[in-house]
């Protein structure tokens, strides 16, 4: 439960920019095409991220602009921690095949 809660909380923290890293510990963990299109999918949107902080950032005029970068990231963080905490459910971990390494 513990581990859940870390998880679900890190990208709240990292405020999207770690969004992708229970992603990654799930991938390594289960290695199921499930995790590999959840930690393609979340590693994109912090890209994503990261390109529109850069370019929100640069423009010295305020507006919509960054009212959309401000609710990507309120957006992104959400998910992220809602799909993880769904994700890291008990009782997942079973599905993986046995002779994998888990973490």
């Amino acid at each position: 439960m513990l581990k859940r809660v870390l998880w679900s909380v890190l990208p709240i923290v990292g405020a999207g920019l770690l969004s992708w890293a229970a992603f990654l510990y799930l991938l390594m963990t289960r290695k199921s095409r499930r995790d590999t299109g959840l930690f393609a999918a979340f590693t994109a949107a912090t890209l994503v991220e990261i390109a529109m902080l850069v370019l929100v950032g640069n423009d010295s005029a305020e507006g919509i602009p960054d009212f959309f970068g401000g609710l990507y990231i309120v957006l992104l963080v959400a998910v992220t921690a809602i799909v993880t905490w769904i994700e890291m459910r008990p009782g997942k971990e079973a599905v993986a095949l046995p002779g994998r390494a888990y973490l």
